[in-house]
């Protein structure tokens, strides 16, 4: 029999799996899935079977997707035709479904694990197809009218120079892929060749058989594409089309994710930068070194800070504090009590006063926060170490808000020796002849 069939829904398909081969069923589902996924034709054989599993007949479809109206969704149409008796359907092998799956299992466990575009790239590198694994492997990235690539494999040093930057109107494959987002086979140097004659001077020396090349797309928006080249001729049956297919979609996803990963890494980076001291780092008489390592997870930023302040009198301030909370909210609260701190110090007030004075600018700050705070419910607590330097005279003004005293150490195999404890107006501590006065204005700590 022969003429336009159309693919229905409910009943129709109901019936239809019930009188066909289970794995003739599966392969049309694959078939049509994979013609959608490519806007390309799907060929599928299948065996219509009686109730007592004896095949009836051989039919042999052609289907393809039309465009639906009003908002509706595509309709797959096609022919279907019945095969000859010596027709055999296509067999697929068990065991190499079964190597296919796990392949596919394999790849999508190792690119959600990687956290880097260096590190989705070799994972992609080491990807070894079942029956056809590609010997060359090329990953481009759209970048507005420009076509970049962002990583190889599989080629020699310079092979890549011809395309590693390009018009995204060039007539090339990947250049091609990337503006419809529709796949490119070329199953033979000649399909090559004839396709694409401009380009094919520049890929010929490299001695390849055959080309797939897959749009990368996330969230309908093509971001790149895929180059897999094979030594070995492969005809790009429906079965490896998918399997292709199926990685480039979680290759195209797993760059998207490292991409987010590392935008957010770069704003956290940048954000710790500005949040470090601008002092040139040296007292006279003393030497500073600090490490400020962000919290991890997420955008990497936090409440804590540090800071060197010159100060009116000709002393320094040394400043340690860090604000409730790992997240924006707590960034932003940080940066601006930071700001009023180094004011407040500026302008010459005692370690004390300028703790009490940014004590009450921080609780007008929490004050308009409520249960609708987008960032956080509520208002933040905020500790801080301040601790005023002055090397002339070997004395350090300290105060703090909930902030642990500072840890002293000494160099040496000798132990400081200190004539009095905390919390006291002030001490003396004596090691290797120096002497060091530690005093807390006030009398005590705020």
């Amino acid at each position: 029999m022969g003429g336009p069939h159309a693919w229905s829904r409910g009943a129709c398909r109901r019936r239809t799996r019930a009188c066909l081969e289970p794995e003739d069923y599966i392969g049309l589902n694959a078939a049509v899935s994979l013609g959608l996924a490519e806007n390309a034709v799907a060929d599928a054989r299948l065996r219509v079977v009686a109730d007592d599993g004896n095949v009836l007949r051989r039919l042999h479809t052609r289907l393809h997707s039309v465009p639906g109206t009003d908002g509706e969704s595509p309709r797959v149409v096609g022919t279907l035709f019945e095969l000859p008796e010596h027709g055999r359907p296509a067999r697929f092998s068990g065991a190499g479904r079964r190597s296919r799956e796990a392949f596919l299992l394999d790849a999508g466990r190792a690119l959600a694990e990687a956290n880097s575009t260096a590190e989705v790239l070799r994972v992609a590198a080491t990807l070894s197809m079942p029956g056809f694994s590609p010997d060359g492997l090329a990953v481009f990235a759209v970048d507005g009218d420009r076509l970049t690539i962002i990583g190889h494999h599989g080629h020699r040093n310079g092979d890549e120079r011809p395309f590693l930057e390009m018009p995204l109107a060039t007539d090339y494959p990947a250049a091609v892929v990337a503006r419809p987002g529709r796949p490119v086979y070329l199953p033979s140097p000649e399909a090559y060749r004839d396709r694409f004659p401009a380009i094919w001077p520049l890929v010929e020396p490299l001695n390849r058989s055959s080309w797939a090349f897959l749009p990368l797309v996330v969230a309908g928006r093509t971001i790149g594409a895929w180059l897999a080249a094979f030594r070995d001729p492969v005809g790009f049956t429906p079965d490896e089309r998918s399997v292709l297919t199926t990685v480039a979609r979680m290759l195209a996803q797993a760059l998207s994710r490292a991409h987010l990963q590392e935008s957010e890494r770069a704003l956290s980076d940048g954000l710790q930068r500005t949040m470090l001291p601008t002092h040139k780092q040296d007292i006279a008489g003393m030497a500073l070194a600090a490490r400020y390592v962000p919290t991890g997870g997420g955008l990497q930023v936090g409440g804590d800070w540090y800071d060197v302040i010159d100060l009116p009198s000709g002393r320094t301030a040394l400043v340690i504090g860090d604000v409730q909370g790992h997240d924006v909210r707590a960034a932003g609260l940080m940066g601006q009590l930071r700001i009023a701190l180094r004011a407040y110090a500026s302008e010459g007030h005692r370690p004390d006063s300028v703790l009490s004075r940014a004590s009450r600018f921080f609780a007008g700050l929490c004050a308009g926060d409520g249960d609708d705070d987008p960032y956080g419910a509520g208002c933040r607590f905020a500790t801080c170490l301040y601790l005023e330097v002055d090397p002339a005279t070997g004395t350090l003004g300290i105060a703090r808000v909930g902030h642990p005293d500072p840890a002293i150490r000494w160099g040496g195999p000798a132990r400081a020796g200190c004539a009095s404890r905390w919390p006291t107006p002030a001490m003396t501590c004596r090691t290797g002849g120096r002497r060091v006065k530690w005093r807390r204005p006030g009398g005590g700590c705020c």
